[in-house]
């Protein structure tokens, strides 16, 4: 039997609409650039034996050039053709007809997704809510408790952990963000010094200029602030992580190609630090995108949606903000909250009381949860601050809260990392969309897949009992079946789990000193971990019976 105290805790003991052109409006315009096409080619095939044979088609001549790699990586170009003579759907048909064509696509405009908002608010109830201006006390991600446990920096292992936010610029100087640097690049001497395909990408990269030189924005500093702003330095606002890098990456620019040449940045760094087992490259875990296209279809952005996929492979979690509009995404279709790919997490904005925000998408297949993106104060150029509103502003709490979760004090999830790099990272997407404070608007209004808001405390301490790591955590080692019971001390919520011993068919009992059983819970489920909910106990000393029925024994811990 387990012992346990409550006094209100529990305390255990062994006992963005731009167009590449801004003078063309939307309404005026295709949704694509004129005349361009994304084309992914097999290994190596040569780009140029393709372009000499469509050199011309049906007769007529295509002007068909390269205009630039996307990934050499991945063998992704950006064509051009004359538009003018030769039909666009004609021409895109013919290229995937090929045998040596992967994927062939238009090279379409992107909108960044925020509602600007010029208020400026003194506290971040995002982080902590504690019902000020008569908002919903707890209507947060719990982040106050999350940095109890850790504030992100470093791995167990001694990763610097990195956060690539793609965006369309960033204040590189400003006092409240850590910027990532590549130290094995000297800046300025036209030379990739590093030899990993990019020449000066000290500061990060810039998909549009295919240069390092980073320009300064309000999106992109905004949405960086609330990933990892420096935390307490008694300077400005907190991030989720108070510690972590960020990697600036100009990948937004109004068109499609950009973006996939950022993602392809992002995924050659991971790629080139898990091949030097961090001698070089950098060890991004997550990235984030607060962009898109409203009623995309994935279907027609095949490059696009694939490359989540291919930066999951190494280990990369990517953040997205989903339509600010009321739309169901899985019905009208968005991009790339849409896109199905397991390593993306797709993200609504709710609000300060617990409701998705009215001008934001929903979807019970599509859209995985919700976070606080309304009236978010957040770092902005020249050293300042001020409140945004969006989707934009939803989607990095999930980027920063996935980077908080890898600076867990945790061997083993170092030890996953390492050995299975895209395996742990579907193992923190679970461990966010597990660990969700269940909301009846996300339920059952606008449903979302996981039905929740991003609650980070949650999900550090699901993953600390998926890995067994000590935070907090209280072992007592009576039999081979060693329990843990966290945090100590805990809040409202009390976490278990048994080493060496599932816990799918346990029965779960919280008792008084006296043996009256008050809470009993059957798992019927898979799980390692378990929560208990203790936030109606009295304040006192209770114990914990954990009773499995494998092989016809009953385990007591």
């Amino acid at each position: 039997m387990r012992f346990f105290r409550k006094s209100r805790f529990i305390f255990a003991t062994l006992l963005f609409a731009l167009a590449a052109n801004p003078a063309i409006s939307f309404s005026q315009q295709k949704d694509h650039v004129p005349g361009d096409l994304l084309v992914m080619l097999k290994k190596g095939i040569d780009i140029n034996g393709l372009t000499r044979a469509f050199s011309s088609l049906e007769g007529k001549p295509t002007q068909l050039a390269v205009e630039r790699s996307l990934s050499q990586y991945l063998n992704i170009w950006l064509l051009h053709f004359d538009d003018v003579v030769i039909e666009e759907n004609k021409m895109l048909s013919s290229f995937k007809q090929r045998d040596e064509v992967i994927a062939a696509q238009f090279n379409h405009y992107v909108e960044l997704r925020n509602t600007p908002d010029d208020a400026l608010f003194s506290q971040q109830w995002n982080m902590l809510n504690t019902g000020q201006s008569g908002q919903t006390m707890g209507a947060d991600i719990d982040a106050a408790s999350a940095w109890d446990l850790t504030t992100g920096g470093l791995t167990a292992g001694g990763d610097t952990i990195v956060i690539a936010i793609v965006d369309q610029g960033f204040d590189l100087n400003h006092e409240d963000i850590h910027y990532h640097k590549n130290y094995h690049e000297i800046p300025g001497n036209g030379i990739d010094d590093d030899e990993n395909g990019y020449i000066d990408d000290y500061d990060g990269w810039n998909s549009l200029d295919n240069n390092g030189n980073i320009p300064s924005d309000y999106h992109g500093t905004h949405v960086t602030g609330i990933a990892g702003a420096r935390g307490n330095n008694s300077v400005g606002v907190a991030g989720v992580n108070w510690n972590v890098q960020i990697l600036p990456v100009k990948g937004y620019s109004g068109v499609e190609s950009i973006v996939v040449a950022g993602y392809s940045y992002v995924l050659d760094m991971r790629r080139k630090y898990n091949e030097t087992n961090g001698a070089d490259g950098a060890f991004i875990v997550s990235a984030n995108s607060s962009f898109g296209i409203n009623n995309g279809q994935p279907a027609n952005f095949p490059l696009w949606c694939a490359m989540y996929d291919s930066m999951g492979v190494y280990g990369i979690l990517h953040a997205t903000a989903t339509a600010n509009s009321t739309v169901n995404v899985d019905v009208v279709g968005d991009m790339p909250t849409a896109c199905p790919s397991d390593y993306m997490i797709s993200v609504t904005n709710t609000t300060a009381t617990d409701q998705k925000n009215p001008t934001a998408g929903y979807g019970d297949s599509t859209i995985d949860l919700g976070a606080p993106g309304t009236n978010i104060v957040s770092a902005l150029p020249a050293n300042t601050y001020g409140a945004k509103t969006g989707t934009s502003s939803a989607s990095p709490h999930v980027a920063g809260a996935v980077a908080l979760i890898y600076s867990l004090p945790c061997e083993g999830l170092v030890e996953d990392f390492r050995t299975d790099p895209a395996g742990a990272a579907l193992r923190i997407k679970n461990f966010i969309m597990e660990g969700v404070d269940s909301l009846d608007d996300l339920t059952n209004n606008f449903p979302t897949v996981s039905g929740g808001r991003l609650n980070v405390y949650n999900s550090l301490m699901l993953a600390a009992a998926y890995y067994n790591c000590n935070v907090g955590i209280s072992e007592v080692d009576n039999s081979p079946h060693n329990i843990f019971v966290y945090p100590n001390p805990a809040g409202d919520w009390l976490y278990v789990s048994v080493k060496n011993l599932p816990l799918a068919g346990s029965t779960l009992s919280v008792r008084n000193m006296l043996g009256q059983i008050l809470i009993s819970e059957k798992l019927s489920s898979s799980v390692k971990a378990a929560a208990i909910d203790v936030s109606e106990l009295n304040a006192g000393v209770y114990l914990l019976a954990v009773v499995s029925g494998i092989n016809g024994f009953d385990q007591f811990g």
